[in-house]
């Protein structure tokens, strides 16, 4: 009889809300990788809004239930089987549409991994392959820009907003930032200043200065990054210069995206999406995906891209951790899911 491991499991058995559906239960996992397989004990996984609309059954991409949670993480090779290329402590990760990471331990093919340099921090390793790589397909891959071009984008302080302030800052490129006003928007505005900002607005105040502003830099953005929608994706594509790009990446207003006339008739701009995963997957980008990976964990090493504020939930408090993630809290919620071997978290 093959040898099991009992893991401790994230699991929904239907779609619906996910104060309801989703239960801690336990599940038997082999304790005995097969040949090029890895038993990987997971470490860390945050909540993201993806996780939540694939609860409720709302994302594009869907898995029919029972499906275990969770979208990305960082895990380390627990034990490895035969012919595996990778060894006993090697922190790892899965890219994947439909990723089991809200569990203890699973087996998992080599094919499937990817490995994380051990000294990223795990709050950021736990977070590095959706929003950064989001980050650096929009800068580097609809625009070609030199260094000082400017770039503005909405949804500054989101995942994807703060890697694109970091990339920015380490590519040479200056950043406008807009985001919602809020009670804490001073110390939010001097955190974005912080990790590189070069500029950061409130939407009030850009639609009352931009004007001005606009004529105190040396060119207009050739790049906008949208990750809300309705009159938030006006506000940054209408400021374009003739024949910039716009990339949409998110809608997080659940509102549709606008354009003005003008700014597609007279200035000629281009209106593009990306979704890092479809991105990835495609043939005929696979070489940049690793590029991307690549760099993106240099630069994590270097210390030039960080972890976005975080609350750290144990796996047994996930009631609490989905209860904030729905109220939409501006501190994302991090599932520790096995007590890492690592001072850096």
């Amino acid at each position: 009889m093959s040898k099991t491991i009992i893991s401790r499991a994230l699991i929904y058995k239907k779609f619906g809300d996910p104060n309801e559906v989703l239960g801690l239960e336990t599940i038997n996992v082999s304790a005995e990788p097969g040949r090029e397989e890895c038993l990987v004990q997971w470490l860390a996984s945050p909540v993201n809004p993806l996780d939540i609309n694939r609860i409720q059954g709302n994302y594009a991409i869907k898995a029919e239930p029972p499906v275990i949670g969770g979208s990305e993480g960082v895990g380390r090779v627990f034990k490895a089987g035969p012919g595996s290329r990778f060894k006993v402590g090697d922190h790892v990760t899965i890219f994947s549409a439909e990723t089991p990471f809200w569990t203890e331990y699973g087996v998992v093919d080599d094919c499937e991994l990817v490995k994380l340099d051990n000294r990223i921090p795990l709050d950021l390793a736990a977070t590095l392959m959706i929003n950064p790589p989001t980050a650096w397909i929009m800068l580097q891959k609809y625009v070609r820009l030199e260094k000082g071009d400017y770039v503005i984008q909405n949804s500054a302080n989101s995942g994807v907003g703060r890697s694109v302030i970091e990339l920015c800052k380490a590519f040479g490129y200056k950043s406008i930032n807009i985001v919602r006003d809020r009670k804490n928007i001073e110390s939010l505005k001097t955190d974005l200043w912080k990790i590189g900002a070069d500029h950061v607005f409130t939407e009030e105040e850009f639609k009352s200065t931009s004007r001005k502003f606009l004529k105190s830099i040396n060119s207009r953005p050739k790049l906008a990054l949208n990750g809300v929608g309705g009159k938030s994706a006006l506000q940054i594509s209408s400021v374009l210069e003739r024949g910039g790009t716009c990339v949409t990446y998110g809608g997080m207003s659940k509102k549709a995206h606008e354009f003005t006339t003008s700014a597609l008739v007279f200035n000629d701009i281009q209106v593009r999406g990306v979704a890092v995963g479809m991105w990835a997957r495609r043939e005929e980008n696979l070489d940049e995906w690793n590029h991307c990976v690549d760099e993106v964990q240099k630069l994590a090493v270097a210390g030039k891209l960080t972890a976005i504020p975080m609350e750290k939930v144990s796996i047994s408090d996930y009631k609490k951790a989905i209860q904030r993630s729905m109220e939409g809290r501006s501190i994302k919620q991090l599932f520790i899911i096995n007590s890492p071997i690592s001072s850096h978290l």
